[in-house]
């Protein structure tokens, strides 16, 4: 349970920045996911599904890699800006959003076999994106670094997986019943996406943390 105190004091000193960096990322998702939800023809839950899929792909990716790079250089006593954090991400957006698409595939199919595979993907993915930002490695490989660095490292890392799990679950259920029946209005789901922030910028803390624990990242 370290790694989670240690990510509480670390978001207690640039949480405003992390939160403001999603927030920006939130925003035109929203609104690109509404438009697009808008204009897609099928059931709500298939369109929902499919929009859902095509804004995370496309701009979550670029925000986590903004946000590891800029906790990677606060945590070495750097003072990388968030603009160029954003612009270091930049150059690795489509490796990132590679492997975002893939394990996002691979945690999904998981899923589908009654849960516990899906969790057990996410818990072997969990420092791929971490692994394409820092250690400039193809998608590919670092899949397979990831399911190798999670490897006998249960007694370290899933204490504070299941801790982080519980936090974004229940981050979520909690925004869908604040929301109830209003999310499919903009203002609504720019909302959402207002009160998801902190907790995607404090779940990148404690996989940085996690990360720095099992391995020596290199930028």
């Amino acid at each position: 349970m370290l790694p989670i105190f240690q990510s509480l004091r670390f978001f207690s000193l640039y949480g405003v920045s992390l939160t403001f960096l999603f927030l920006l990322a939130a925003i035109p998702s929203e609104v690109i996911g509404f438009y697009l939800h808008q204009s897609l023809q099928g059931s709500e839950a298939l369109k929902g599904g499919v929009v859902d899929l095509a804004t995370s792909v496309l701009i979550e990716p670029l925000a986590t890699g903004a946000a590891i790079y800029f906790i990677a250089s606060r945590d070495q006593g750097g003072a990388l800006s968030l603009y160029d954090s954003v612009l270091k991400s930049t150059g690795v957006y489509f490796q990132l959003v590679t492997g975002y698409l893939l394990v996002v595939l691979m945690v999904m199919v998981g899923l589908s076999l009654y849960l516990l595979p899906g969790f057990y993907l996410l818990y072997k993915l969990m420092f791929v994106e971490y692994r394409v930002a820092l250690n400039k490695e193809h998608p590919i490989e670092a899949i397979r670094a990831s399911f190798v660095q999670t490897r006998d490292q249960w007694s370290v890392l899933l204490p504070s997986f299941m801790v982080l799990l519980v936090i974004l679950v229940g981050s979520q259920t909690l925004i869908s019943y604040l929301l109830n029946d209003q999310g499919s209005d903009l203002p609504w789901q720019l909302l959402g996406g207002l009160l998801e922030a902190p907790f995607m910028a404090f779940s990148a803390v404690v996989g940085f943390r996690l990360f720095c624990l099992t391995s020596k990242p290199s930028l």
